[in-house]
Protein backbone atom coordinates (compact mmCIF):
# COMPACT_ATOMS: atom_id res chain seq x y z
CA UNK A 1 0.00 0.00 0.00
CA UNK A 2 1.23 3.52 -0.77
CA UNK A 3 1.63 6.13 1.98
CA UNK A 4 -1.47 8.08 0.96
CA UNK A 5 -3.57 4.90 0.94
CA UNK A 6 -2.25 3.81 4.34
CA UNK A 7 -2.99 7.22 5.84
CA UNK A 8 -6.46 7.26 4.30
CA UNK A 9 -7.09 3.83 5.81
CA UNK A 10 -6.24 5.30 9.23
CA UNK A 11 -8.45 8.31 8.45
CA UNK A 12 -11.37 5.97 7.68
CA UNK A 13 -10.72 4.10 10.95
CA UNK A 14 -10.91 7.43 12.81
CA UNK A 15 -14.31 8.28 11.33
CA UNK A 16 -15.60 4.74 11.86
CA UNK A 17 -14.58 4.93 15.53
CA UNK A 18 -16.34 8.30 15.78
CA UNK A 19 -19.51 7.08 14.07
CA UNK A 20 -19.68 3.88 16.14
CA UNK A 21 -18.74 5.75 19.36
CA UNK A 22 -16.03 3.16 19.96
CA UNK A 23 -13.43 4.60 22.35
CA UNK A 24 -11.21 1.52 22.06
CA UNK A 25 -11.01 1.93 18.29
CA UNK A 26 -10.45 5.69 18.69
CA UNK A 27 -7.65 4.97 21.15
CA UNK A 28 -5.98 2.69 18.57
CA UNK A 29 -6.13 5.34 15.82
CA UNK A 30 -4.11 7.92 17.78
CA UNK A 31 -0.32 7.67 18.09
CA UNK A 32 1.02 6.48 21.40
CA UNK A 33 4.61 7.79 21.35
CA UNK A 34 4.40 10.88 19.14
CA UNK A 35 3.35 14.40 20.11
CA UNK A 36 -0.39 14.99 19.54
CA UNK A 37 -2.50 18.06 18.86
CA UNK A 38 -6.31 18.10 18.72
CA UNK A 39 -8.58 21.13 18.37
CA UNK A 40 -12.30 20.41 18.52
CA UNK A 41 -14.69 23.00 17.02
CA UNK A 42 -14.80 25.99 19.35
CA UNK A 43 -12.35 24.34 21.72
CA UNK A 44 -8.83 24.96 22.88
CA UNK A 45 -5.74 23.18 21.65
CA UNK A 46 -5.24 19.86 23.42
CA UNK A 47 -1.78 18.34 23.57
CA UNK A 48 -0.60 15.13 25.10
CA UNK A 49 -2.17 11.75 24.68
CA UNK A 50 -4.07 11.80 27.99
CA UNK A 51 -5.88 15.07 27.22
CA UNK A 52 -6.65 14.12 23.62
CA UNK A 53 -8.03 10.66 24.45
CA UNK A 54 -9.96 12.00 27.46
CA UNK A 55 -11.62 14.56 25.18
CA UNK A 56 -12.70 11.77 22.82
CA UNK A 57 -13.98 9.68 25.73
CA UNK A 58 -16.14 12.62 26.80
CA UNK A 59 -17.43 13.27 23.27
CA UNK A 60 -18.19 9.63 22.46
CA UNK A 61 -19.87 8.98 25.83
CA UNK A 62 -22.16 12.01 25.61
CA UNK A 63 -25.77 11.23 24.75
CA UNK A 64 -25.76 13.91 22.04
CA UNK A 65 -22.56 12.70 20.40
CA UNK A 66 -22.73 13.77 16.76
CA UNK A 67 -23.07 11.10 14.08
CA UNK A 68 -20.31 12.41 11.85
CA UNK A 69 -20.34 11.68 8.14
CA UNK A 70 -17.31 12.77 6.11
CA UNK A 71 -16.08 13.29 2.59
CA UNK A 72 -12.34 13.35 1.88
CA UNK A 73 -11.34 16.54 0.10
CA UNK A 74 -7.56 16.45 -0.34
CA UNK A 75 -4.58 14.32 0.64
CA UNK A 76 -1.21 16.06 0.96
CA UNK A 77 1.97 14.01 1.34
CA UNK A 78 5.03 15.28 3.17
CA UNK A 79 8.24 13.42 3.91
CA UNK A 80 7.13 12.23 7.36
CA UNK A 81 3.47 13.21 7.49
CA UNK A 82 0.24 12.94 5.54
CA UNK A 83 -2.52 15.53 5.89
CA UNK A 84 -6.08 14.69 4.93
CA UNK A 85 -8.73 17.39 4.66
CA UNK A 86 -12.34 16.31 4.99
CA UNK A 87 -15.75 17.86 5.05
CA UNK A 88 -17.69 16.69 8.11
CA UNK A 89 -21.34 16.97 9.07
CA UNK A 90 -23.67 15.44 11.61
CA UNK A 91 -26.15 13.26 9.77
CA UNK A 92 -28.87 14.82 11.98
CA UNK A 93 -27.77 18.39 11.04
CA UNK A 94 -26.33 18.20 7.51
CA UNK A 95 -26.31 21.99 7.07
CA UNK A 96 -23.76 22.46 9.88
CA UNK A 97 -20.68 21.80 7.78
CA UNK A 98 -17.16 21.54 9.16
CA UNK A 99 -13.82 21.38 7.42
CA UNK A 100 -11.32 19.15 9.20
CA UNK A 101 -7.62 18.53 8.80
CA UNK A 102 -6.31 15.20 10.05
CA UNK A 103 -2.59 14.53 10.30
CA UNK A 104 -0.90 11.13 10.26
CA UNK A 105 2.64 9.91 10.73
CA UNK A 106 4.15 6.47 10.94
CA UNK A 107 4.68 4.96 14.35
CA UNK A 108 6.11 1.45 14.57
CA UNK A 109 5.52 0.98 10.84
CA UNK A 110 1.83 2.00 10.80
CA UNK A 111 0.16 5.35 10.23
CA UNK A 112 -1.36 6.84 13.37
CA UNK A 113 -3.23 10.08 13.87
CA UNK A 114 -1.23 12.92 15.44
CA UNK A 115 -3.39 15.92 14.53
CA UNK A 116 -7.08 16.78 14.21
CA UNK A 117 -8.67 20.18 13.84
CA UNK A 118 -12.21 20.90 12.72
CA UNK A 119 -14.14 24.13 12.37
CA UNK A 120 -17.10 25.62 10.53
CA UNK A 121 -16.83 26.30 6.82
CA UNK A 122 -19.19 28.41 4.72
CA UNK A 123 -18.72 26.35 1.56
CA UNK A 124 -19.27 22.65 1.08
CA UNK A 125 -17.60 20.16 -1.24
CA UNK A 126 -20.23 20.45 -3.98
CA UNK A 127 -20.10 24.25 -4.02
CA UNK A 128 -16.31 24.19 -3.97
CA UNK A 129 -16.18 21.70 -6.86
CA UNK A 130 -18.64 23.85 -8.83
CA UNK A 131 -16.63 27.05 -8.23
CA UNK A 132 -13.40 25.30 -9.27
CA UNK A 133 -15.02 24.03 -12.46
CA UNK A 134 -16.33 27.52 -13.31
CA UNK A 135 -12.88 29.03 -12.76
CA UNK A 136 -11.42 26.64 -15.35
CA UNK A 137 -13.78 27.86 -18.08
Amino acid sequence: MRNSEEAQFCNEAFYQAFLSRNINAMNQVWAKNTALLCIHPGGQALTGRHDVITSWQNILAHKTCPRIIHKVDQVVLYEHMVLVTCYEWDERQPDNLLLATNGFTKEEGQYRMVFHQAGPTPIGPLERDHQTEQARH
